[in-house]
C-alpha cells in the first residue's frame, strides 16, 4: 500500500472509507446484522488515479453510470495497476459495477469491463445483454432495477414497475451469459427511505422464492446506507461520502 501522508489525496481517502465503514458496522449492528454489506465505491466524476488510490486502500468494488467515462477509467486503470505489478493485479482485480441507465446499443462496451449491471429494467436491454454477453466467458450478473415510486410513469429515473419483476427475471434467466443477481433500487424522494427500502425488501423475498440465487439486494447512498442495511441491502453504493463532491471535471 503507498504511504497515504505523502499523497494528502489518499489520506483524504482513507479518512472518508473509514468513516463510511465505520457507519455500514453500525448500522449493521443495530439491524442485528453479523455479515457486512458490500460496499461499491461510485467513482463517476473522479479520475483513474482516484480508483487507483482506493484499491491502495483495499477497495475492490467500484460503480460507474456512464459509459462513455467508465469504459476508458476502467482500461486506465487495469493497464496501470498490471503495469505496476500484473501477477497481483490479476489475482485480486477490480470489480467494476455497472449502476446507471443503460442504453441497449451501450450493451457490448459495458460487458467489456463490468462483471455486472445494477440497472436492468426492460425486456429490450436484457436481450441487448444477451446478443452482447455471446461468448464471454464469466456470465454476467443482472440486477432488475425496479422503481419504488409509488404509481410512477414517466421512467424518467430509470426502474421496472414491480409487477415487471418476475417477466424481466424469467427473460434473464432463459437467457445465456446472463445471470440473476437480484435486485436494485434507488430511494424514491418523495418518502423516508426507511418505507421505500422495505417495500424493496419484501420484492427481494417473493423474487427470492422463486429464485435462490438472487440474493444480492442493491441499495443505500450516502444519505440512507442506514436505513437500507436494515432492510438487508447486501450491496451498498457510494460515492459523495468516499470521495467528496463531484465535478464534471477534477
Amino acid at each position: 500500500m503507498n504511504d497515504e501522508t505523502s499523497d494528502p489525496r489518499s489520506a483524504e481517502l482513507a479518512q472518508n472509507l473509514s468513516a463510511v465503514q465505520e457507519r455500514i458496522a453500525r448500522a449493521a449492528q443495530a439491524a442485528g446484522r453479523e455479515e457486512l454489506p458490500a460496499l461499491i465505491v461510485v467513482t463517476k466524476h473522479f479520475p483513474a488515479e482516484d480508483v487507483i488510490r482506493l484499491y491502495d486502500l483495499g477497495v475492490r468494488d467500484v460503480g460507474e453510470n456512464k459509459d462513455q467515462e467508465a469504459s476508458s477509467k476502467a482500461r486506465q486503470v487495469r493497464d496501470r495497476l498490471r503495469a505496476r505489478d500484473a501477477q497481483a493485479y490479476d489475482a485480486d482485480p477490480l470489480r467494476w459495477h455497472f449502476v446507471g441507465q443503460l442504453q441497449s446499443n451501450k450493451a457490448r462496451s459495458v460487458l467489456g469491463y463490468a462483471e455486472a449491471v445494477h440497472s436492468v429494467d426492460r425486456s429490450s436491454l436484457v436481450r441487448g445483454l444477451k446478443k452482447a454477453a455471446v461468448g464471454r466467458e464469466a456470465e454476467l450478473r443482472c440486477l432488475i432495477q425496479v422503481d419504488l415510486r409509488e404509481g410512477a410513469q414517466d421512467g424518467a429515473r430509470g426502474g421496472a414497475a414491480p409487477e415487471e419483476i418476475p417477466g424481466l427475471a424469467e427473460a434473464i434467466v432463459g437467457s445465456g451469459g446472463l445471470r440473476l443477481a437480484g435486485l436494485m433500487a434507488v430511494a424514491p424522494l418523495e418518502e423516508p427511505a426507511a418505507e421505500a427500502f422495505a417495500r424493496l425488501r419484501r420484492l427481494h423475498a417473493q423474487l427470492l422464492a422463486e429464485h435462490p440465487g438472487a440474493d444480492m439486494l442493491s441499495a443505500g447512498m450516502s444519505g440512507d446506507l442506514e436505513q437500507a442495511v436494515a432492510e438487508g441491502a447486501t450491496h451498498l453504493r457510494i460515492g459523495r461520502d468516499v470521495l467528496g463532491q463531484r465535478h464534471s471535471a477534477r
